[in-house]
């Protein structure tokens, strides 16, 4: 008696775990988090002759302390940061680990919603296509308030569709715990607050909603946690108000529009292609047997329009030049709603199972390529800006300031992408004095701090106005150059000069 091929068994298989009635929900989410898992492996190997970007190294410096905002931002990414590196070290993996737990809290989120509008299959299906997201995989290792965001607003709905279904005080006030958590993060999450109220006041049961406690609740918990951060703001002056402000008025807003809109519209390309091979040859249902639609589809279906539209709306009337990754928290709902939009489109067992294969078939290529890739691209692209020497760069100008000092190094002196990695590559992990601005330093009493403790300030090569600053903060420091480069593998990276000033303390 002749065996199935091996493709038809793991199929079958496949879904025969997934689609179980009642172990389904348990097998996908522990999907998600296995997946998350080896993700941290394989991105400390893709990245590992690499520095952390910028992002991540911030927030790392914005947790050092727990404030009630970190001058351009509000403080929800540096209160995380702060938990988090409380437990765990100060090193790439860790940041790496603490992005993947955003990636779990976005795909659970992203399935339950699917659940509550889609049937089982369709809903597993969004979920292992969506693992073919590059934002979920070898883009997810920017631990940032954009991937905070993009983990907030999926809880955000979910919570609201909860909460339109409940209609108690007590899901009412979790919905305003995360939507001011979701402020907390960055003032954008404003849209997704605006397109939640705007699906409920078209909903066809917004009576009912409206006459519940649940947005009296959720209006009350939003205002009283926002009250540390509106107090910071009074007190400093509204910063992070301020740089948000700086966005509106630049010129060129037509093209950066349609940067965005092109790079949002990249990251689906390779889900795309997964869906297509999973569902190939598509089938459609007879129109008699299409189910009726679930209540939340309306619901999704405007947050979804919402979220993707409003920036693109707002952005020319108000001239904004917006930048590629502030859409990437708006866009996770696109491949609920498009299967929301082709009912009669069959989802078979045969092509869930397959969405799974097709992601863990991704996921094995990440493994076996996360060893060898560094290597490669080292090799063929030796100056590439990724492989900057900024944490040699840390390690010696903590190096220099302890042989004249003998003690710690308090604070570092620059703009944010240098002073950053100083922050979290130095053994002493001092405070920075960033971009020369004091209210984007608010963790430090300046200039009193940086005349009591001294610092070191690090300028790029023929960055005059560093130097400028540096020199009017202390004309008297000792100045040093320093020519650092990557080596990795018997290979060398480009050369990167800086320029140093040293600050000792007052005695």
């Amino acid at each position: 008696m002749s065996r199935k091929p091996l493709l038809p068994r793991l199929q079958a298989r496949a879904a025969a775990l997934i689609l179980r009635p009642v172990r389904g929900t348990p097998i996908v989410i522990g999907c998600i988090v296995l997946y998350a898992m080896l993700l941290v492996p394989i991105l400390a190997g893709v990245k590992f002759p690499e520095d952390l970007f910028m992002d991540s190294a911030e927030a790392y410096a914005w947790g050092q302390q727990f404030l009630g905002g970190y001058g351009r931002h509000p403080p929800m990414t540096g209160w995380i940061a702060a938990i988090w590196y409380r437990v765990f070290p100060a090193a790439n993996w860790s940041s790496y680990a603490l992005s993947e737990v955003m990636v779990v809290i976005s795909l659970v989120c992203i399935y339950l919603i699917a659940r509550r509008v889609l049937d089982p299959r369709r809903a597993a299906f969004v979920v292992f296509i969506m693992m073919l997201y590059p934002l979920f995989h070898l883009k997810s290792d920017r631990f940032s308030n954009w991937q905070v965001l993009l983990a907030l607003l999926p809880l955000l709905v979910l919570v609201f569709l909860k909460a339109f279904e409940k209609r108690t005080a007590a899901w009412g006030a979790l919905l305003g715990l995360v939507a001011a958590a979701a402020t907390l993060t960055y003032y954008s999450a404003l849209i997704g607050l605006l397109a939640i109220g705007l699906a409920a006041l078209l909903h066809r049961d917004r009576a009912r909603f409206f006459a519940s406690p649940v947005p009296y609740c959720a209006a009350a918990v939003y205002f009283v946690a926002l009250v540390p951060h509106l107090v910071w703001l009074i007190e400093r002056d509204f910063p992070s108000v301020g740089w948000a402000q700086a966005q509106v008025g630049q010129a060129n807003a037509f093209g950066s529009v349609l940067q965005y809109l092109k790079e949002q519209s990249v990251w689906y390309l390779m889900p795309l292609a997964g869906a297509l091979l999973a569902l190939w040859p598509l089938r459609t249902k007879p129109a008699g047997e299409v189910r009726p639609t679930r209540p939340d589809a309306f619901l999704v279906t405007v947050i979804c329009a919402v979220m993707v539209a409003l920036p693109l709306l707002l952005a020319l009337p108000l001239h904004v030049q917006l930048k590629a990754n502030w859409g990437n928290p708006f866009f996770f709902l696109i491949p609920v709603v498009v299967l929301l939009a082709v009912p009669r489109l069959e989802m078979t067992r045969r092509s869930v199972a397959s969405s799974a294969l097709v992601a863990g078939a991704w996921l094995t290529i990440m493994v076996a390529v996360a060893p060898v890739y560094p290597w490669l691209n080292f090799y063929l692209r030796p100056n590439s800006g990724a492989y900057a020497p900024t944490a040699e760069m840390a390690r010696e100008v903590t190096r220099l300031w302890r042989e004249r000092f003998k003690s710690p190094l308090r604070f570092v002196v620059s703009y944010f992408d240098l002073a950053s990695a100083v922050v979290f590559y130095s053994p002493d992990h001092p405070r920075m004095y960033a971009d020369f601005e004091p209210a984007f330093s608010p963790w430090i009493d300046y200039p009193a701090d940086l005349h009591r403790e001294g610092f070191v300030g690090v300028c790029s090569e023929d960055n005059e106005r560093c130097e400028n600053e540096l020199d009017r903060i202390a004309p008297n420091a000792e100045r040093v150059s320093l020519t650092l480069s990557r080596k990795f593998g018997g290979m060398v990276g480009r050369s990167m000069k800086v320029l140093v000033r040293i600050a000792g303390p007052e005695s």
